[in-house]
């Protein structure tokens, strides 16, 4: 077993390597790549499948069958191949004093090897050599040359004469090879024009990425300070999760003439102290509009003698991050400032999109939609859109139905193409989790949510909806805990998201912090919302408030359109999405004497 590569050196090559011109027009391989990276630094390369590396690292649905299907060996070969022509490229200057990226035949962990180039293919011949002379057609002899005579004396036995045909008057050849350089032309024409429409989706994917916000993170003092790069590494690892945001360290070039100046920002990290016995040492962290210069934001964390990479000050500088980048956040409300009502494709239709997921205006959906459309029809492969596009058809309301989600073949296709697209994207998991539960699909929802928790717990926006669709197929705790989260980094949590934490903790038992954040989340904002009369009923209930239950529970047949005393099954089935959920609140609504038991 190879020994574990180093990861400063490993990081530092896959980022000058992913920069390539060759990288960047294949951003499957690409992602593949950093895949293979993470997982190797990780300690998982030598135990990696090929069945992990195409749900994980390529998007392929977890129905994947390794055993039939070669996708991920052949995906890992191109990539061989595509660092193999990389390397080959390099002039000595350019590989001077690096290591190769490496991934040995028959494995999946990548390992750093010295750089081999080539040799110069042009050999000079040897100074007493000559050049052999090649008899044309016209002067060969008519006969070969009889052999000389053996030594002893015997008279050479010869050879019967063999007539020789000239060399160009043999045209057998031709059948066997016109037709196959006909083949070979008609192949390159096909793959040219394969290659040419993924280039051009490649590059429209790339143009995508130059109009969404970009954020450059910058020190002060500039100079080498290992305190300030640790923080400035960490800042920009929490940014990378957001996907409506780019985002570089120190100055850039790359694409200035086509970003819109209006889309930049400038997160300054820069340390400090205090005098007198205050706290000795700070890490101040301000975000300013580049164009104009207006401050919009300024953070401080005590150090309190604690080292950057402890996992405490990394959280607090997550939590600082995700203020600014989450959907909703600061970013994202300034963006939506500037651009007012603007619904052109592109990045300011992501910025509607944002608007509409944060306030549900129905009068919007018929404008976004199109938007959306245009969008994707403009940045084809985009998952962005896709995921986008996946929500609103699966939340698109019918008559006589409250119910947030509906099945949508629409819905699930573009769930899945936005996680083919970019399987690390947590957008696209949430996507592919919300479009699973609407088909009734427990596991795959369950999956997918936890999954795209872990690659963005920072959005308080994908953690609420990553709870809700664990309480709804039953994971309690685990609902539990994440909704916690996202609470805790969301002041103006949505109401299903609300309503989904006081459900998972009265069903964990802890009915008396159920109550209080029901009544603290009492507004006439969440008087018409079902999901949270249902929380509120059930808590004041197990609370003993029966009256209050019992008013909360009116409330909730009035919002959904049933009669008073209607089965508890027949209200929650015109809301809930989730049959398990709806049996267990159902329950526990008998359970607490709100409802009489169904006989």
């Amino acid at each position: 077993m190879s020994a574990q590569p180093d990861r400063t050196a490993l990081l530092g090559e896959l980022a000058v390597v992913l920069q390539s011109p060759e990288f960047l027009r294949s951003p499957v391989l690409r992602r593949l790549l950093e895949y293979l990276v993470g997982q190797t630094l990780e300690g998982h390369g030598g135990r990696l499948k090929a069945y992990q590396i195409a749900v994980e690292g390529l998007g392929r649905d977890d129905s994947f069958d390794p055993q039939s299907d070669s996708y991920p060996r052949v995906q890992v070969g191109r990539l061989r191949k595509m660092l193999d022509l990389y390397y080959a490229a390099l002039t000595p200057e350019q590989a001077g004093g690096r290591l190769r990226i490496s991934i040995p035949v028959g494995h999946y962990n990548v390992e750093l090897q010295p750089i081999v180039l080539p040799p110069d293919e042009t050999i000079a011949a040897p100074a007493d050599s000559q050049p052999v002379a090649v008899a044309d057609s016209a002067t060969a002899p008519e006969s070969p040359t009889l052999p000389s005579a053996p030594a002893t004396g015997t008279p050479a036995t010869m050879p019967p004469a063999v007539p020789v045909q000239p060399r160009s008057s043999d045209r057998s050849w031709l059948i066997w090879a016109v037709p196959a350089l006909l083949l070979l032309a008609l192949l390159y024409a096909v793959w040219l024009v394969a290659r040419t429409g993924a280039d051009e989706r490649d590059g429209a994917l790339r143009d995508m990425r130059q109009h969404i916000a970009h954020v450059t993170i910058t020190t002060q003092p500039e100079t080498y300070n290992d305190d300030l790069v640790t923080a400035a590494q960490i800042a920009e690892m929490h940014l990378q999760r957001f996907e409506m945001l780019a985002v570089s360290m120190g100055a850039h070039d790359d694409g200035r003439d086509t970003r819109e100046t209006a889309r930049e920002y400038e997160l300054l990290l820069r340390g400090g102290g205090r005098q007198e016995g205050a706290l000795p040492q700070m890490l101040f962290l301000t975000l300013r509009h580049v164009a104009t210069g207006t401050t919009l934001w300024s953070y401080e964390l005590p150090r309190i003698g604690s080292p950057l990479s402890a996992p405490d000050f990394e959280q607090a500088i997550g939590a600082g991050i995700s203020a600014i980048a989450r959907s909703g956040g600061l970013i994202a409300q300034h963006q939506r400032k500037l651009l007012g009502n603007d619904m052109s494709p592109g990045y300011p239709c992501l910025i509607q999109y944002d608007a509409f997921r944060q306030r549900r205006d129905p009068a919007l959906r018929v404008a976004l939609e199109a938007c959306l459309t245009r969008s994707l029809e403009a940045y084809p492969d985009e998952p962005l859109f896709l995921q986008a596009l996946s929500y609103m058809a699966l939340s698109s309301p019918q008559p006589g139905r409250q119910t947030p989600l509906l099945p949508s073949e629409r819905g699930r296709a573009m769930a899945e193409a936005a996680l083919q697209f970019d399987g690390r994207s947590s957008l696209a998991q949430i996507a592919v989790a919300r479009s699973a539960l609407a088909r009734g699909n427990c596991p795959r929802a369950i999956a997918f949510a936890r999954r795209a928790v872990e690659s963005n717990p920072l959005e308080p926006d994908t953690l609420g909806l990553a709870g809700t669709f664990l309480l709804s197929c039953g994971d309690m705790r685990g609902a539990e805990q994440v909704l916690e989260r996202a609470m805790a980094m969301n002041s103006e949590p949505g109401g299903y998201q609300t309503a989904s934490l006081i459900t998972a903790r009265l069903i964990n038992g802890k009915s008396e912090a159920a109550l209080d954040l029901a009544l603290r989340a009492d507004s006439s904002a969440m008087a018409d919302q079902p999901n949270f009369l249902l929380a509120k009923a059930l808590a004041l209930a197990a609370n003993g408030r029966m009256d209050q239950a019992r008013a909360s529970w009116a409330a909730l047949e009035k919002v959904v359109g049933v009669s008073p005393g209607a089965p508890a099954s027949d209200i929650l089935s015109r809301f809930a999405i989730s049959p398990f959920f709806t049996r267990r609140m159902v329950a526990e609504a008998e359970r607490s004497g709100l409802v009489q038991a169904a006989d």
